[in-house]
């Protein structure tokens, strides 16, 4: 399920901030209003996940504007975070309005996307809480995207750079960033594991496996061509983990 979130804010450079950033990350969507007025009705018509308020707003002030939203039953513990040029507001946000996080102007695009991203990260994984599903933020070479981890089939390190490949696209997702030990840790699934210094598999994808040699074993997946290699090093391994799963789908 898509993350909406929503920014109000009424400076157009500001604005153009936080569109460069957001318009990197992907699996969500962003709404924008220039006023505490237009928010609430955008807030009314849309179910909004993440609130991002400007505290110096005309007319209604962003604090005003998150008392009201607070107000709204569905909103009570949605996530807001504050942008504000006076540090004499966070004490005030936090303590009325269960703010989650703040940031203070100026700030630069790399800060607000560190805070963001949190923001982000936490709330799939209250997701993943309610519905069983855990989310991957997986950064990509010009952006940031949410994956479920149930859609993983593989991944692939070649020359540096670390391929995904999932059930959501034909074509694997790429990240320049990420070493593959890295993606394991990040992804945090007993049954997504390393079978070879090249690869990691999802155990849950394997259709066969064959032996080519006393070092060196193939992995055909379920819904791809594609052949994996399993090395003598990760052989027991990926054999553990594959009778763990045959008998947790048995029983």
């Amino acid at each position: 399920m898509m993350i909406k979130i929503l920014v109000v804010e009424d400076s157009e450079k500001d604005l153009l901030l936080y569109k460069n950033v957001l318009g990197d990350i992907g699996g969500i969507q962003v709404l924008y209003a220039l006023s505490g007025e237009e928010a609430l009705r955008i807030a009314k018509e849309n179910p909004i996940d993440i609130f991002i308020l400007d505290i110096e707003l005309p007319g209604i002030s962003g604090l005003q504007l998150a008392g009201k939203i607070r107000s709204i039953p569905e909103y009570v513990l949605t996530l807001i975070m504050f942008i504000t040029g006076y540090e004499k507001n966070q004490l005030e946000a936090f303590r009325q309005f269960h703010c989650y996080d703040y940031i203070i102007k100026p700030f630069s695009a790399k800060e607000f996307h560190k805070k963001i991203a949190v923001l982000i990260t936490n709330l799939a994984v209250e997701r993943q809480k309610k519905t069983r599903i855990r989310m991957l933020l997986y950064p990509e070479i010009n952006k940031e995207i949410l994956i479920p981890i149930d859609q993983i089939n593989y991944a692939e390190v070649l020359h540096r750079h670390c391929y995904l490949y999932t059930d959501l696209q034909e074509e694997p997702f790429e990240s320049s960033s990420l070493i593959l030990k890295e993606l394991i840790a990040e992804v945090n699934d007993p049954y997504f594991v390393q079978c070879h210094k090249s690869f990691a598999v999802n155990i849950k994808q394997i259709k066969a496996i064959q032996r080519q040699n006393y070092r060196l074993w193939t992995i055909t997946l379920q819904n791809s061509e594609k052949k994996l290699y399993v090395s003598s090093k990760y052989f027991n391994l990926i054999d553990e983990k594959l009778k763990e799963w045959i008998t947790e789908k048995k029983g």
